[in-house]
């Protein structure tokens, strides 16, 4: 029975108690050779070994060209020489190289984007700070 509330203070709702569910058989596991498999297919990635196998032999190419290169060369300059290894003249040029492609996209890009505005008209956009 309930104890018995002052008016006012209705008693909260209790929520229904579920019947207990029958005890079912045990829920049957999965045969060894699919969680084998399972295994099997998680643990081996081909392309990770793939990118493993390509960052080591990219180690070593680069071992073997620094090793290769680093003899002593002679770099003349108009007023003067230098003896440097050559790997650094290589990685110098590169850098060179790689900066001045660098520049002339962006020039390229800049000078292209100037006379796609002067040929649509776009207002405010005339192409003036280009021509300085």
């Amino acid at each position: 029975m309930s104890t018995p509330q002052p008016p006012g203070n209705p008693e909260p709702p209790v929520p229904p108690i579920p019947p207990a569910a029958a005890p079912s058989s045990k829920p049957s596991a999965p045969p060894a050779d699919a969680l084998q498999e399972e295994d099997l297919r998680s643990t081996w990635q081909p392309w990770l070994y793939v990118k493993i196998g390509l960052l080591i032999l990219a180690v070593a190419w680069a071992t073997a060209f620094v090793v290769e290169n680093s003899q002593q060369v002679n770099v003349h300059f108009v007023v003067a020489t230098a003896n440097v290894h050559l790997i650094w003249m290589i990685l110098l040029l590169l850098a060179v190289g790689i900066l001045a492609g660098v520049l002339i996209s962006q020039l390229y890009r800049h000078r292209r984007r100037a006379q796609l505005a002067k040929k649509t008209g776009k207002p405010g956009d005339s192409g003036a700070a280009v021509r300085r």
